[in-house]
């Protein structure tokens, strides 16, 4: 009997499946302009996101009002432009069973950047007017540009030789050539591009080789002992690394929590050191540190074979590494091959050394001007919190605080501690994006925002404050709930919802307000009330209880003042932009006039009464 053969993963599969469970519908039932828009909002939030976090939307309603609804797209189905100057383009094509790919569908993706350029110049008309918008946050000077074409068609000749023709390019802008990249996949590389996505939350199934380079001594690597660990430190060729990954795939950063973040300038310079440079690359580069739960060296050989590995830090060089030895019309192999990078290589017991995995990568990612959440994963009051969520169920399933490389249990009610962080801070002080985004979020220092909404993070929390706090994020998930319900009735409409509504953390900060107002005018407790929401069998066990009506209605006034101001702002201001009306902490002040006013016809019923 033949061993059973596990199937791999398919893009459409995967993407059906998806769809019907964040539409409730099937995919089948869609338009053509529809399933565009899902293959987008799939191919972002389960592949590229995991990919290349650092160039996709970290907020779902940032990701809808990125991509162009209708006609006049001019070959942009979604545009995104992140702070740091890098521009998303993704253009998407849903074919039907056995299609072939059109040329003329690929060349109009390649003269993308061309047409949106001559556009901001004024030398393009019949553009859709939300794209133009988008564009022009662009820097044509100095961003880098990753454009997109994603298609569940096959790829004939015709088509392959427009991707190997590239971009068109604008002659005003001559070094466009180096801040620009094409990435065509069709229906077998999405296919791949999933498995990888996939493959990134877990180790590699193969052992992983790494042959070393000898010193002068003939001596493949320097071997330290201590206590609890080893460590290898030496030389590895450049190729080879670009090898590994090119083997190995995302499943060789598995553990590193500041990935790959796209084609950055940074990225540029290890690219171009790599290329016309070589012989010094090691004395430019920081090196590569990884992790492995176990190491067999093999001094004959010059070889060190690990299981279990993860590069913790390095993702950046050794993604660099292989796009230089990508670099179409070039052969780049051979300068790349003289490139020497510095290796620290160091065992790890998986799973229980996990939190000191954390410890290295975040003193090795100091460099790194972000500070993401997962490094927020090991202060005891993150701790704490976890501790006190195991013991807090709903109808028998339990709640489950994880940060973002944790796996879900099966039959739990997860909560990461980004989710909960945003929501916690955008309840009290509105979205993070108005005061400096996701790094000031989670940053602990004094002109950080971390400690406003956990003041003590190297200490548990009392009782009250976590019942506070796991109250308010109840009641926040509630308003998730009702909003997410709200946009699915739109979309089984075929209708948008109003922009006003489509980023959640406003959302949360506009119910939070109403509450304060509400709760300030008859004297009442909210920290008392939020509190009682910690307990959610209370509440959350059946339907229509007080406090879920009290929300639906607190949501629905929210969302009408929410209207309504963009609606005005929008009317009276000339320079109005759409995302620039989420980051303007302006919009707070005119939100709390709005609940106001509107508190003066009548009070919302008590969260708790």
């Amino acid at each position: 009997m033949k061993p059973e053969t596990k199937m791999k993963e398919q893009f459409k599969d995967r993407l059906l499946i998806w769809t019907e469970a964040t539409l409730g519908t099937k995919f089948d039932n869609l338009n053509q302009f529809q399933r565009s828009r899902q293959m987008i909002m799939f191919f972002v939030q389960e592949v590229l996101g995991k990919l290349d976090p650092g160039i996709v939307p970290d907020d779902e309603g940032e990701l809808e009002s990125s991509i162009i609804d209708g006609s006049g797209d001019g070959g942009a189905d979604l545009l995104y432009r992140t702070d740091d100057g890098q521009v998303l383009i993704i253009q998407a094509k849903y074919r039907g069973k056995d299609a072939t790919e059109s040329p003329e569908s690929v060349g109009r993706v390649c003269d993308i950047l061309e047409r949106l350029y001559l556009a901001m110049e004024g030398k393009q008309e019949s553009l859709h007017k939300d794209l133009l918008e988008l564009a022009s946050q662009i820097n044509w000077e100095e961003d880098i540009f990753n454009v997109y074409f994603i298609t569940s068609a096959k790829t004939g000749d015709a088509v392959k030789d427009r991707v190997k023709q590239g971009l068109v390019h604008i002659p005003d802008l001559p070094d466009l050539k180096d801040r620009s990249f094409l990435h065509y996949l069709d229906q077998s590389l999405l296919n791949q591009a999933l498995r990888d996505a996939i493959s990134s939350a877990d180790f590699s199934e193969r052992p992983i080789i790494i042959p070393m380079i000898p010193d002068s001594d003939d001596k493949p690597w320097c071997h330290f002992e201590g206590d609890d660990r080893e460590i290898y430190v030496g030389e590895v060729n450049g190729a080879v690394l670009a090898q590994l990954l090119q083997t190995h795939k995302s499943s060789l950063f598995t553990m590193n929590i500041r990935d790959y973040v796209g084609d950055t300038k940074t990225n540029k310079q290890i690219i171009d050191t790599a290329l016309k440079d070589p012989l010094n690359f090691e004395y430019f580069n920081n090196g590569v540190t990884a992790v492995a739960g176990k190491i067999s060296p093999d001094s004959k050989a010059g070889t060190l074979t690990c299981e279990r590995m993860s590069i913790i830090n390095g993702a950046q060089t050794v993604k660099s590494l292989l796009v230089a030895v990508n670099r179409p019309g070039e052969k780049h192999h051979k300068p790349v091959s003289s490139v020497r990078v510095l290796l620290r290589l160091m065992s790890f017991e998986y799973p229980a050394e996990v939190p000191f995995v954390a410890e290295v990568t975040k003193y090795n990612n100091t460099q790194n001007a972000v500070k993401i959440a997962d490094f927020r994963s090991n202060d005891e009051v993150q701790k704490d919190m976890a501790r006190r969520f195991d013991s807090v169920n709903l109808l028998g399933r339990k709640y489950e605080y994880k940060n973002k490389r944790s796996r879900k249990d099966r039959n739990t009610i997860a909560i990461t501690l980004e989710e909960l962080t945003k929501a916690l801070y955008a309840f009290q002080f509105g979205p993070d994006d108005m005061w400096g985004g996701t790094s000031k979020l989670f940053d602990v220092s004094s002109t950080g925002l971390y400690t406003k909404i956990f003041e003590s993070p190297d200490s548990p929390l009392t009782e009250s404050d976590f019942s506070l706090k796991a109250g308010t994020f109840l009641a926040c998930d509630k308003v998730k709930n009702f909003w997410e319900t709200h946009r699915k009735t739109h979309r089984s409409k075929q209708l948008t919802m109003h922009p006003a509504l489509e980023r959640k953390g406003l959302v949360y900060y506009a119910v939070g307000e109403l509450e304060r107002q509400t709760y300030a005018k008859q004297s009442w407790s909210l920290d008392q009330d939020l509190s009682k929401l910690a307990k959610p069998n209370t509440w959350l066990a059946t339907e229509n209880t007080p406090p879920q009506m009290a929300l639906l209605k607190a949501f629905e006034i929210a969302s009408r003042v929410l209207i309504q101001q963009y609606d005005a702002k929008k009317r009276n201001d000339l320079s109005f932009k759409h995302r620039n009306w989420f980051r303007n902490p302006e919009t707070l002040r005119a939100i709390n006039e709005g609940l106001e006013l509107a508190l003066e016809f009548g009070l919302p019923p008590r969260l708790w009464p």
